[in-house]
This record gives structure tokens, sequence and C-alpha cells, in this order.
């Protein structure tokens, strides 16, 4: 079991974070941080950071200087790939915007629980990504990664057209887009892709 730590000033993150950690068979949350400051880092695997303020972001230094073998994951708000590197060069083990979906979130912090660096989808191609795992999931759109959890469920377009607000012609083309991305050819495959990725539970 690895024993997960939030820290972040939202009560909302927290929530949200704690129960889809919770739900992983492997994971548990042991701590709600609002400072780096406020219980022993070292009884922890890893840190889940959501920083609310650009000064936050200098805590990944610090903690990766106190405590250089824990795991941090940091859930971001800026695109910008000079910034990401910057989190990254600091010690973090993987940047996520802080809208990424729940099953990415998930990926990423087990890619860093495995020593593995991860950057959420949307900033691909990254200079840092000529140094990080090679994952064909990484090559997927925004709403190519929004689409994929609804097709490995098996819903239909209709269904995730009403969910996505968008049209199911448009979903018909990300499903197309997916599966030629990841060089799959049907559904059975596109699950065992899932969950072999953890990108799903079983």
């Amino acid at each position: 079991m690895s024993h997960i730590g939030l820290l972040s000033q939202s009560p909302s993150f927290k929530n949200r974070l704690t129960f889809l950690v919770n739900q992983q068979p492997d994971l548990t949350v042991d701590a709600h941080l609002t400072t780096p400051y406020e219980t022993a880092l070292s009884d922890l695997d890893l840190l889940l950071m959501i920083p609310d303020q650009l000064t936050d972001y200098d805590w990944v230094a610090d903690i990766h200087r106190d405590c250089p073998a824990l795991k941090v994951v940091v859930l971001g708000q800026h695109l910008e790939k000079y910034q990401v590197e910057q989190v990254l060069d600091a010690g973090a083990n993987a940047y996520l915007l802080q809208d990424a979906p729940n099953h990415e979130i998930i990926f990423a912090i087990k890619q860093a629980l495995d020593d593995q660096r991860y950057v959420d989808a949307r900033l691909n191609p990254c200079p840092t990504r000529l140094n990080l795992i090679s994952h064909s999931y990484t090559c997927l759109s925004k709403r190519e990664v929004e689409v994929f959890p609804y097709m490995v469920l098996g819903y239909s377009n209709k269904e995730i057209a009403a969910d996505l607000f968008i049209s199911p012609k448009t979903v018909e083309a990300h499903k197309s887009n997916v599966m030629r991305k990841l060089h799959m050819h049907s559904r059975p495959e596109l699950v065992r892709y899932a969950l072999l990725n953890n990108l799903i539970t079983a």
C-alpha cells in the first residue's frame, strides 16, 4: 500500500482527490496539508500538490531537498513549457493541469511511484518528454483523453455526445483518432490496454 499526502488550500480539491485515490486498492490518503511543514513527509510515499499561488511552487524544491525519496505530483494551472520545466527540475515527478481527468491523475501517480516522470497529455510535445517514459497515451488530445474512458466502458456515441456537449459525429472522429493513435482495432484491445496501463481498474 502506498501512502499519499494531499497538499492544497482547497477543501473541494482535497475531497475530490481523497475519494479518487482511496478508490484504488493499492493507494490510501494519509494526510491533508495546507503547507508542507505540518507533518513528517518522510512517512509518506507520494505528495499530491495543488498549488494555489505562484509562490507555492517554491515548495517543490524545499520538499525535494528535505525528503529526496518522496515522490511529488503537481496539479498546476500553467501550460507554459518553461514553467513546467522549472517544476520538474525542482524535483517534481509529474505535472498535470488541475482539470486533468481522474484516470490520468491516477496514471501519473502510479508512474511517479514507479520512478517515472509524467506530464499532462496536453503539454505534448514538451522538451522534457525526451527524458520521460515513452507512452502512446500521452499523444492523445485533451478531448480524446476525455472520450477514452467512455470508449473503454462501452458508451454509445449519443451518450458520450450528451455528456461532453459535442455532436455524435465529433465523438466518432475522436474515437477514430484514439484507436489510430493507440494502434488499436477493437474495444477488447482498448480495455486490455487500459487495464495493463492502470488507466482504469477492473
